[in-house]
Order: C-alpha cells, then sequence, then structure tokens
C-alpha cells in the first residue's frame, strides 16, 4: 500500500458536467498538463456526496488521483468563477433541471412568430445575446459557438435559438444582418426579439438578469439546452466554456433523446 501511494499523482482540472451518475460523473474537462490533453471522461468519486446539486451544465473544479489502481476523484466542487464586481439580483422563477420549459412566442429575424414548440421532437439549445454587445469575450464568444454548433450538429436533428435582450435596438431587420455576420443557417439557428416583457419572462425563466446602465446592457449569461420532450435538460452558465464542451454537453444531450 505505501508503494502504491508513492506511485500515485495528484492534478487539479476545470471542466463541465456532462452526466452525473451513481459514484461516478461524465465531466468534458481542460487539459491536464502532464496527463491528458481535453476531452469528455467519467471518473469515478471518492465522496459521493460531491455530486449533489451537480446537473448537466455545473461547471466544476476537481482534484484527480491517477495511481496503479485507476483514477478517482477525491474532490469535486461547484466552480462559480470570481465574484461579481456588484450584488447581482437572483432570477425569480427559473426552470430547474428536469421540468417543463414553459412556452414561449417571439419574432424571428424575418419578422416571423416563432414559438418554443415549434421545435417539439428537436434538441434545442438557447442563449441570450445583443447585437451592440461590446464585450468580445460575451456575445460574440457565445454566437461563434453557436456557429460552430451549426457547423457540427446541422442535420442531427437540433436547432439554435438566440434571443435578444435589447428588443428596442434589435428588430428583426438588426437580427438579419447579425445572422447574416454569422452564416447562420435558418433551417437551424434563429434570432429571436420580441415585447420587453416577454423576452424578460423568458430570460428569467432560463436564470438570466440583465439591465441598462450607462448606455450597454449589463447581463449574465446563460445557456440552455431543451430535450425533445420539452424539459431542461442542461444549464450552461457564463460564457467562459470552450466549443469542444459545450460540443460534448450536446452530443451527450443527442445520445440520450
Amino acid at each position: 500500500m505505501v508503494i502504491l501511494n508513492a506511485c500515485a499523482h495528484h492534478h487539479q482540472s476545470t471542466g463541465i458536467v456532462l452526466a452525473v451518475g451513481q459514484g461516478e460523473v461524465t465531466i468534458s474537462h481542460r487539459e491536464i498538463p502532464g496527463y491528458m490533453p481535453a476531452m469528455a471522461m467519467p471518473f469515478r468519486v471518492r465522496h459521493a456526496a460531491d455530486l449533489n446539486g451537480l446537473a448537466p451544465g455545473s461547471r466544476v473544479r476537481f482534484d484527480l488521483r491517477v495511481s496503479r489502481n485507476g483514477t478517482l476523484v477525491t474532490r469535486l466542487r461547484a466552480d462559480a468563477g470570481p465574484p461579481a464586481d456588484f450584488p447581482i439580483p437572483k432570477p425569480q422563477h427559473p426552470v430547474a433541471i428536469g421540468e417543463a420549459v414553459p412556452d414561449f412566442e417571439l419574432i424571428d429575424e424575418q419578422g416571423h412568430p416563432t414559438r418554443l414548440s415549434d421545435y417539439r421532437g428537436r434538441v434545442v439549445a438557447i442563449d441570450f445575446i445583443y447585437t451592440r454587445c461590446p464585450l468580445p469575450d460575451v456575445c460574440p464568444r457565445l454566437s461563434a459557438n453557436f456557429a460552430l454548433l451549426q457547423k457540427r450538429f446541422a442535420g442531427r436533428g437540433i436547432a439554435l435559438l438566440s434571443i435578444t435582450i435589447d428588443p428596442d435596438h434589435d428588430t428583426p431587420e438588426v437580427l438579419r444582418e447579425y445572422a447574416a455576420r454569422w452564416v447562420a443557417d435558418p433551417k437551424v439557428w434563429r434570432f429571436l426579439t420580441g415585447a420587453t416583457d416577454t423576452i424578460r419572462k423568458v430570460a428569467d425563466e432560463f436564470g438570466l438578469v440583465y439591465f441598462a446602465e450607462e448606455g450597454a446592457i449589463t447581463h449574465t449569461s446563460s445557456t440552455a439546452l431543451i430535450g425533445a420532450d420539452g424539459r431542461l435538460v442542461a444549464r450552461l452558465e457564463g460564457s467562459s466554456y470552450t466549443t469542444r464542451q459545450v460540443s460534448d454537453l450536446v452530443s451527450q444531450v443527442l445520445a440520450h433523446e
């Protein structure tokens, strides 16, 4: 036993939860220097209680023990990221993982009414952006991730919906230009606007908080995955996840439809 302990190596990493099982978690993790490249892997966990509160899309940090007996996650915790510069109000009525997502109707970039229920039977990914967003690592990154999802999963029954949180500016015409910028295929990726109250209600249901401040819009980030049955199956907070990680999550959802 002493020899085995001496041969054990310990690593730390971060990742996105893809699935939670009995004493096991599948994580799409970043590169673990000196051990393995970024990939999606199932890991056994030492403490089953570490899995409490985790769901597909949760960002986590973990300690990994590697020995002759295999790999074991010895510490797993949610990664909330750096603290905000100011208190951010919590959403009032967020939909929980596994719950049915309430239907809503908005207007797409062609000016056509679009309902979430129109996509029943398909896996739907939803994010929230606004075309005037000045931060390259927020809305543009979210849109770049959707552009790559469109390329990778076209023809596999997925729909991408980007909802603006700036409906006063982001009219269907503005969204058409934005869609063209990202070479969005309307068969896969639509951009939605609509009444301010409706968008705020939908954003709240997906855990997004936003408000106008000094000519810009301060907002959290949330990307949701809805199963073909209309239930919420995963939610990614923030915009710092990699395209590979969100692709792994989509692949996991599609594999179980």
